[in-house]
């Protein structure tokens, strides 16, 4: 993100989580939480690329990175005390963390079903919901507290060749509004950001927007969708706690 995008410094007294921060949608959003002053806990799986981001960062003591498997309880709750040993606090979680596989649904692969289902699902309740208590404790207090999840636009337009992504991300979507419910009466919002893609691309890559595992579906994706990602997660932190950005569609001004 440029600098004049004016938001330097907006979360200079927030600590915020990052799942599947070595992601090229969990990239942006360090980068950008980072250049707007946050302390960050990076998460991911891969040693070696999470410490090629921190050097990347240069975000000094306000940098920690975690290995962690966001489909390991254990390892998310390990998570969850470096980051309170190292800030004290968590008043900010990102679950980025996702895997796509796409294909007819008669030709799909019961174990690549299994794997997004473990991620994309079952990773994302146990990051939401080990969080939850921190996120709570701040909100109690009247300080802020923000869970940012990334679904997906397939929810709401046809992709055929994603019946099980589509159908997560749609769950993705449901638990977020219910969580909304139960969490915004004690102060801690919810919100959702749901990106597209071009008009030209392929079914297959317009509709991926969790991070991908082919450089080809990541090489063909709009290259500005993680920096816009970003800047809304920035955005939706910064408001005042009174107001919700609730539920956002990001679409590539020539298709929206």
């Amino acid at each position: 993100m440029s600098e004049q995008s004016g938001t330097r410094g907006v979360l200079g007294a927030r600590v915020a989580v990052v799942f599947g921060a070595t992601g090229w949608i969990g990239r942006a959003i360090c980068h950008e939480l980072v250049r707007a002053g946050a302390s960050i806990v990076m998460v991911g799986r891969d040693a070696d690329r999470l410490d090629a981001l921190k050097r990347e960062l240069g975000g000094g003591d306000r940098v920690l990175s975690t290995v962690a498997d966001v489909t390991s309880q254990l390892e998310v709750d390990d998570a969850r005390a470096a980051a309170i040993r190292r800030f004290g606090r968590i008043d900010l979680l990102v679950v980025s963390s996702g895997v796509i596989t796409g294909s007819a649904f008669s030709e799909g692969i019961p174990a690549d079903w299994a794997e997004m289902i473990d991620v994309n699902l079952r990773g994302l309740l146990h990051a939401s919901q080990t969080f939850a208590e921190p996120l709570l404790d701040n909100a109690d207090r009247g300080a802020p507290a923000d869970i940012v999840l990334i679904g997906a636009t397939s929810t709401d337009v046809r992709a055929p060749r994603f019946a099980v992504f589509n159908a997560l991300s749609a769950a993705i979507k449901q638990l977020a509004r219910a969580l909304r419910q139960e969490y915004g009466p004690r102060g801690m919002r919810v919100h959702i950001i749901e990106p597209g893609f071009a008009a030209d691309q392929s079914d297959e890559h317009r509709n991926a927007s969790l991070p991908v595992r082919d450089k080809q579906h990541a090489r063909a994706a709009s290259a500005g969708t993680p920096d816009a990602i970003a800047a809304v997660v920035t955005l939706a932190a910064a408001l005042p706690r009174s107001v919700n950005l609730a539920e956002v569609l990001l679409l590539p001004t020539e298709t929206a």
